[in-house]
């Protein structure tokens, strides 16, 4: 559990959130300030929405395959059981809400990191010791913080290998480590402000363990550690009963840590504040649920009544006083009386159906309101419209940039701290995102105009360059001004070439010239000594060749 810096080291701990914990049979006190298990007021009433979008996240899937339908959909009166459970296993729950959150998280998935110190870059393959890339660490993060409002990220160091010196501990492989840990898990915490600058000062973290059962071999139980971290110190408790009615804190161990801060830092959806903000993506979570319900009740009228009713008067009746048996088949007929008598299919008259259906599809375009999916729908009917739907989007991922680029920023500060790196920290330090993710791609009408208009002289280069970056044509991730260095270089390289070429053209010219005058006076059609040939002026002919000419 110890490091050579006295760190602490809960990687072995699972990532079990705190309101599953019942169905392990963990029911510690939550509302004793005495007890270490002891829940902070405002995580304990974020906990229904918490198990609600976790549900949601998880497609009412739970520990089992449609465990948690039972709680949204519930059992109607006089219906008998074997029905509702027949019921339950035709809902289907529609993934609307997985997949708003993945489509948001992969806006913030193309990022650049900046001056990260070398060990950081040398293991962004592998930060959380669990094989996940520096891009799929964070991208898991930004799902979480959009589903539970924030998630928490700790940084921590490998454990000792039993090196002497700090020289082996550095070549060791030993390195600093991410681990993400959910908002249900952090249960209680304490920050001071002074200056308006805020200081963790407390924080409990409840992890969920696995440990050998000692009543079998093979087996294995459920037990909670709690780890209380303050600055220089991490002390970690489990509960025991003291009698039938108490519980009581247990000290398991003490870790005296090298570091004056908590390596708990906030990831906050819509602020920085420590473990502060609500869930922005409740809203969806209950549209989904009614969505959820709503399909469900469709789909018990199309099982019940979307098959025709055989209706048949006046059959005979027989011997034995009954009607005849109705059989319905290719080969088969229908005995009616000869008066009044009538045979028919009765089905529903579809209203109820048609109003069920309308609803459904007014849910879902509430839902797209909620999502990113109207930016690309055929339902926006004008620019304006979208611009104004997309605001509130826009802003909350905005938000969500910011948060994260100030989460990183002391993140790879922290890593700096462990490693021994601080000196290759600079102020360019962090990560670099594009926060213009979020408009529409251009269009291939709209990049005719950009092109129409550079090359009227309407536009420079640089604005039509970030136009295309800015509407999704160009890589984000391409830097404009190395671009237009490039396109520079090139057009200098592209005048050095012409001029070479026209240099080695005029060289030729000028041979062929010198060749030609060398050559001319010797071509047929002339005379020795210079003489002109025909065609040359008179003047220039000798005196003893001009002739006169006759009279007319």
């Amino acid at each position: 559990m110890r490091d050579a810096a006295g760190t602490l080291n809960i990687r072995s701990a699972t990532l079990i959130i705190a309101e599953k914990a019942m169905t392990h049979g963990i029911n510690h006190p939550a509302n004793d300030p005495s007890l270490v298990s002891y829940h902070r007021p405002e995580l304990v009433r974020l906990l229904p929405q918490l198990e609600q979008a976790y549900d949601c996240w998880t497609l009412l899937n739970g520990e089992g395959h449609g465990e948690c339908k039972a709680k949204y959909l519930h059992q109607e009166p006089a219906e008998p059981h074997t029905a509702y459970l027949a019921r339950l296993s035709r809902a289907t729950y529609a993934p609307m809400y997985r997949d708003a959150i993945k489509s948001y998280a992969g806006l913030l998935s193309r990022f650049q990191m900046i001056d990260v110190p070398g060990t950081l870059e040398e293991h962004q393959s592998n930060v959380d010791l669990q094989g996940s890339s520096i891009q799929s660490f964070l991208t898991l993060c930004d799902e979480y913080a959009l589903r539970d409002g924030g998630t928490f990220v700790m940084v921590d160091m490998m454990p000792e290998n039993g090196v002497n010196n700090f020289f082996d501990e550095m070549n060791d492989g030993r390195h600093p480590y991410f681990m993400n840990i959910k908002r249900a898990d952090v249960i209680n915490w304490q920050v001071s402000y002074e200056r308006g600058r805020e200081t963790v000062e407390q924080v409990t973290v409840r992890q969920l363990r696995s440990t050998p059962n000692p009543e079998g071999q093979f087996g294995s139980k459920i037990e909670p550690i709690y780890y209380v971290l303050t600055p220089g110190k991490v002390e970690m408790y489990r509960l025991v009963r003291s009698d039938a009615q108490r519980w009581s804190n247990v000290k398991i161990d003490e870790i005296a840590t090298s570091l004056p801060i908590v390596p708990l830092i906030w990831y906050g959806a819509s602020t920085s504040r420590f473990a502060q903000g609500d869930l922005p993506l409740s809203g969806l979570a209950d549209l989904s649920i009614q969505h959820f319900n709503l399909r469900s009740d469709l789909g018990e009228l199309l099982h019940k009544c979307a098959m025709p009713v055989p209706v048949r008067k006046g059959a005979p009746i027989g011997p034995d006083g009954n009607p005849a048996p109705l059989i319905l088949g290719p080969n088969t007929a229908v005995d009616l009386s000869a008066e009044g008598g009538d045979f028919k299919f009765a089905e529903p008259s579809g209203k109820s159906l048609e109003r069920h259906q309308s609803e459904i599809e007014h849910v879902e375009a509430l839902m797209d309101r909620s999502s990113l999916n109207f930016l690309y729908g055929a339902n926006i009917k004008t620019a304006t419209e979208a611009s104004l739907r997309a605001s509130q989007v826009a802003s909350s991922v905005s938000a969500l940039i910011r948060n994260k680029v100030s989460m990183f920023n002391i993140l790879v500060r922290i890593w700096a701290w462990y490693s021994g790196e601080v000196d290759q920290i600079t102020p360019e330090t962090g990560i670099a995102i594009n926060d213009s993710l979020i408009n529409k791609p251009l269009g291939a009408s709209e990049m005719a105009q950009l092109v129409n208009l550079y090359s009227q002289g309407l536009l420079s280069k640089r604005t039509v360059l970030d136009e295309l970056q800015r509407g999704g044509v160009l890589d984000p991730d391409m830097v404009i001004d190395q671009e237009l260095e490039r396109l520079e270089e090139d057009r200098q390289e592209g005048m050095d070439q012409a001029a070479e070429e026209a240099e080695v053209k005029l060289d030729q010219d000028l041979q062929r010239a010198e060749k030609f005058q060398a050559t001319a006076p010797n071509q047929p059609g002339q005379a020795g000594n210079n003489t002109p040939s025909s065609g040359q002026s008179s003047s220039n002919k000798n005196p003893a060749d001009k002739k006169e000419e006759p009279k007319a």
